[in-house]
This record gives structure tokens, sequence and C-alpha cells, in this order.
């Protein structure tokens, strides 16, 4: 299925702008340009998009996921288990700040 970069901005929740920036950069191009112009995204897309999004999530720069998503030993599977495996810790620590809000809210009444 292909996606028009209006429906990824809304699928993503990241702006048309900065989808058109990040072409721009080459870090997200369309999987092909349609007759009418409209830039479009297939599932290779889509997914190039997360590891954008998650590499910006642990606070590296744009240059930076360029040369880390254009290595030739860029393993996309591999990057897709660590991305699971740090929101499962990152999960790890908001249920630990849950309880002991809670326990601070039973110890203080």
């Amino acid at each position: 299925m292909a996606y028009t970069v209006k429906k990824l901005s809304n699928l993503s929740g990241i702006s048309v702008r900065t989808l058109h920036f990040y072409e721009e950069l080459g870090l997200l191009k369309p999987a092909y340009y349609g007759s009418n112009g409209y830039r479009y995204y297939e599932a290779q897309e889509l997914l190039q998009l997360q590891q954008i999004l998650f590499f910006k999530e642990l606070g590296l720069t744009l240059k930076q996921i360029q040369k880390i998503l254009n290595r030739s030993d860029f393993d996309q599977l591999l990057a897709l288990h660590s991305h699971r495996e740090a929101l499962s810790r990152e999960k790890k620590k908001i249920d630990l700040l849950i309880i002991l809000k809670q326990l601070q809210k039973f110890v203080l009444g």
C-alpha cells in the first residue's frame, strides 16, 4: 500500500514540512513519485521513518542518523529489535516510577 506525504504525516504525527526536510537531507526518500507529482511512501519508507524517529528519541542529530542509516552494514531488523528492547526498558522505568509515586502517596497520606 502506498501513502501520500499527507497520509504519512497523519499516520506518524510528523509534519509534511518535516517529511519534506528529511527528503532534502536524504534521510527519507519516497518510494516513487506519481504522475501527479505526489510523493508516495511504502512499507520500507515507514520502517525508515520509524528508525529516524527512534534515533531522534535517543538524542542523535540528523547528521548522525544519516551516517548510521547509510552504513552498508546497517541491519534494519536488528535496529528494530534494539528499538523494541529500548522501549521495553523505558516502560519498566515508567512502571517503577508509578509504583514509587503510589508508595509515596500511601506513606504521606
